[in-house]
């Protein structure tokens, strides 16, 4: 069976899911933007699920009237990267008690910046610092969130 074809079938079916999720979650209360109710954010979910569906739809369906080849879909997919990120999450999980957010979460992102797609030593440096230092500013800072500590109390 052709590729646009599965693209078809997997798009209506997510269609469908999203437009299940969207309509289930009127009956728990929309409330409003000011005072969201408990199906605020599942009907947003379903309704962005919906959406992007029904883009895939759209363009498969183009795919098949102009007559499209099949291409298989992982040629020339890089594994070790992959393969590298998956083991950095994995690294981060289990570091981030130990070391605390801001110190695992610099680390992490200068190592996804130096091994993933390899970039300069400022780049990796300004960009892991300042990615930690963003997040924590975010989640322990403005919404209050226990984020872990490390040894140095940050």
């Amino acid at each position: 069976m052709p590729r646009f074809i599965n693209d078809q079938v997997s798009a209506a079916v997510w269609l469908a899911l999203g437009l299940t999720m969207a309509s289930a979650s009127v009956r728990y209360g929309l409330g409003t933007l000011d005072s969201p109710g408990t199906g605020f954010m599942p009907f947003l979910a379903g309704l962005a699920i919906s959406l992007f569906s029904f883009i895939g739809l759209v363009q498969a369906t183009l795919k098949q009237k102009q007559g499209s080849l099949w291409k298989p879909t992982m040629r020339g997919f890089l594994w070790k990267r992959a393969l590298i990120v998956m083991v950095a999450l994995l690294a981060y999980a289990l570091l981030l008690k130990p070391l605390g957010f801001f110190m695992c979460t610099a680390l992490f992102i200068g190592f996804l910046l130096r091994a993933v797609q390899p970039q300069s030593w400022p780049v990796v440096i300004i960009g892991a610092i300042g990615t930690a230092a963003g997040a924590y500013g975010i989640f322990e800072i403005w919404l209050k969130a226990q984020l872990p500590k490390g040894p140095w109390g940050f």
